[in-house]
């Protein structure tokens, strides 16, 4: 047998991620998701200055294949201008969609079947929004408003409540309990994140892997985005702490410590270490190990701890190895467990905030989580990173990546990006 080949992440793009709300739109409301995803590819491509021949596939992940988001990668392929040789798939695996594709294009990398493979996901929860799920929801009234997303065999339902299939909210408010998270932490956690994220916003760390989007608004004006729209700097615990609970009347989750509903796109460009030296590409870090896992959908969030010790054991690492962690803040308990369990140390934990204030743009996330891993990991010169997401109907992935002293070669991902117009 053949050995396996190394793969490397040489660049990671992502959309600023805009609010998604019917209250008070945000600045991709009125924008197919799928022309973020032809923005975030096409501007991976202008960067790295790849052969649009060379690129082998195109993965997006999204767990809402309908309408502009059905058979998205294909499009994307055909809209971005890409030969019609270059094909495309969708993946879903509920939130680790993205995480999921990425995990593909690694192994058709690592087994030689593929040399260069862009991988991504997107989402649009401004059109396709998600329900929110309490013990006293209708779930019969709620298949009837959301039947185009919502159609889980009821056989489902001999073996699990139907509440941990259709919503995370639960399960986070009973893995709370379970593991000992208080109300308090939680808040805390949450106040934490919008700060982090503020001042990474602020100190500009996200200039590199965030392209400027302009949009024509729907008053005809035109205005370039360059940030994240949930992100509240003026966030206060005493703010966070007078926020009612979201899933149960003495629930422990709130506004703040759960993610915020966005709308955006994000990719990376995957190779083999060879093809990345004969193309002068100096890469932002080598994967070294990958999970992936089910687990009892009432205990969803714990997914992430599952996988994050399953790709330490495969990568022959523990957790004080581990320099920097991401991990999806679907809800604040995801971190805070994960700390927990494996003994982190908090600092090295979603350093620049999370999805409890940058917003979980579900079928984006997982690749998120790893691209800006990987450019922090870069800033700081650290050597291993650690990407989780736990997942609906209970699902979780991870990769484990190694910053290594590479060849002297072109760092595409600390190129400007440029402005896309829409």
């Amino acid at each position: 047998m053949a050995k396996l080949r190394e793969a490397v992440i040489v660049d990671f793009v992502r959309t600023p991620f805009g609010r998604a709300s019917k209250k008070k739109p945000g600045f991709f409301a009125d924008v197919r998701s799928d022309d973020l995803g032809i923005i975030v590819v096409q501007a991976l491509m202008k960067r790295t200055r790849v052969d649009p021949a060379s690129v082998n596939d195109i993965i997006i992940g999204t767990p809402t294949q309908i309408g502009e988001q059905a058979n998205v990668a294909r499009d994307i392929s055909l809209a971005a201008g890409f030969p019609f040789e270059v094909p495309g798939i969708s993946v879903d695996r509920a939130c680790c969609s993205s995480m999921a594709g990425a995990q593909f294009a690694a192994m058709a990398i690592q087994s030689g079947q593929a040399d260069v493979i862009i991988s991504g996901g997107l989402e649009s929860l401004s059109h396709f929004p998600n329900p929110v799920i309490t013990p006293d929801v209708d779930l019969g009234e709620l298949a009837k408003e959301y039947s185009a997303r919502w159609q889980a065999n009821p056989k489902i339902f001999d073996r699990i409540d139907p509440t941990a299939i259709m919503g995370l909210g639960l399960s986070a408010e009973y893995v709370a309990d379970k593991f000992g998270i208080s109300r308090e932490a939680l808040d805390q956690w949450s106040l934490r994140s919008n700060l982090r994220a503020a001042a990474a916003q602020r100190e500009g760390k996200f200039r590199n892997e965030m392209i400027p989007v302009q949009v024509r608004l729907p008053d005809g004006t035109e205005a370039v985005f360059d940030h994240d729209q949930c992100v509240r700097a003026d966030s206060t615990i005493e703010k966070i702490s007078c926020l009612p609970p979201v899933y149960k009347p003495d629930g422990k989750i709130n506004a703040a410590s759960c993610s915020k509903e966005v709308d955006g796109a994000a990719a990376a460009m995957f190779m083999s270490r060879e093809k990345a030296k004969e193309l002068g590409l100096k890469p932002m870090v080598t994967i070294r190990s990958m999970a992936w896992s089910g687990i009892d959908p009432q205990i969803a969030p714990y997914g992430a701890c599952l996988v994050s010790k399953k790709a330490l054991e495969r990568a022959g690492l523990s957790s004080g190895d581990i320099d920097l962690w991401e991990t999806n803040e679907a809800f604040a308990v995801v971190p805070l467990v994960l700390i927990k369990e494996l003994g982190i140390n908090p600092e090295r934990v979603n350093v620049n905030g999370g999805a409890c204030c940058i917003g979980h743009p579900v079928g984006a996330s997982g690749i998120w989580l790893l691209g800006t891993m990987a450019h922090e990991m870069n800033r700081r010169h650290s050597r291993y990173g650690l990407a989780s997401i736990p997942g609906g109907v209970g699902q979780a992935t991870a990769i484990l990546v190694e910053r290594e002293r590479y060849w002297k070669g072109r760092s595409a991902f600390l190129d400007k990006l440029e402005t896309a117009t829409l």
